[in-house]
């Protein structure tokens, strides 16, 4: 707890750090005077602390979500899955995109795409298609529902909203 409170205060001002005094206090210790609004941010924060905790341990939350649903990658209609973190993306992209330029040449071989196994699947341009279509789309599906449930934590006023998400 005590090292989040000093991230959140941290982004704010400056801290070198703060501690939990016997009196359920905290003693922060800043490198610089804070300003007046920056003092406002911190006491808004120290008097929302169980709000503010409870929007850290709910990001975490869905960032473990997250990093469980990339790790499980996309299964294609035939059964066999592809990755979904950047670097799948971006080697996806990239041969798709090198596929349709060797077709504008009239070179039609098939194009290997390796899944998450490492067996490789050849495929012509008018079967990787479709395929780059559905994943693309599921891709942005699931970074949209991402994207959506983090902000809903950052926007929530009440415990009870964030513990809906």
């Amino acid at each position: 707890m005590i090292l989040e409170l000093h991230n959140l205060i941290n982004n704010i001002v400056p801290i070198r750090g703060i501690s939990l005094l016997p009196d359920d206090t905290y003693r922060i210790d800043y490198i610089n005077q804070p300003n007046e609004q920056e003092l406002l941010e911190v006491n808004d924060i120290l008097s929302n602390l169980p709000l503010e905790l409870a929007k850290i341990n709910k990001v975490k939350e869905i960032k473990d979500e997250w990093s469980i649903t990339i790790q499980n990658g996309w299964t294609t209609p035939d059964g066999w899955k592809l990755g979904l973190d950047i670097s799948d993306v971006t080697l996806l992209t990239g041969a798709f995109t090198l596929a349709k330029e060797a077709s504008s040449m009239n070179i039609n071989d098939p194009i290997s795409i390796i899944d998450t196994d490492g067996n490789a699947h050849n495929l012509s341009l008018s079967e990787l298609t479709p395929l780059m279509l559905q994943y693309g789309n599921a891709r942005a599906n699931l970074s949209s529902l991402y994207a959506s449930k983090i902000n809903s934590v950052k926007n929530a006023q009440t415990i009870e909203e964030i513990e809906a998400v």
